[in-house]
């Protein structure tokens, strides 16, 4: 179970906008160990705000946001898996960084189209 975030939706909204400017900014840089060493940054905080964003999402007390924040966690989980194929980001590595084992279950990073929303 991921640790929690306890968060607010303006914060958590903030924190998306945030994440996703660095995806510009990681394709700005050149040179390619830097870039895959800020790729994995990035994916590994995106990471936390996908489950900062999966809490809100399941918590009743979040229904009358439930649909922006919804829309936010898919475009996050979108951007993850593209940065992870496209750098090439070890998720094993990110995996062993959790030594708290604060991330969630990651098992929304497999590319299987039964798990695609419709």
């Amino acid at each position: 179970m991921a640790k929690q975030y306890d968060t607010t939706v303006s914060g958590v909204m903030n924190w998306a906008k945030h994440e996703l400017e660095h995806v510009g900014y990681l394709i700005s840089v050149r040179d390619p160990d830097i870039q895959y060493a800020y790729a994995q940054s990035v994916v590994n905080g995106m990471m936390h705000l996908r489950d900062a964003l999966f809490q809100m999402v399941s918590d009743p007390k979040y229904t009358r946001h439930r649909t922006d924040l919804l829309k936010t966690h898919d475009q996050v989980v979108r951007v993850i898996k593209h940065l992870i194929s496209d750098f090439k980001v070890n998720v094993g590595e990110i995996k062993a960084f959790n030594s708290h084992h604060v991330l969630g279950n990651l098992s929304y990073l497999k590319n299987s189209r039964k798990t695609r929303r419709r």
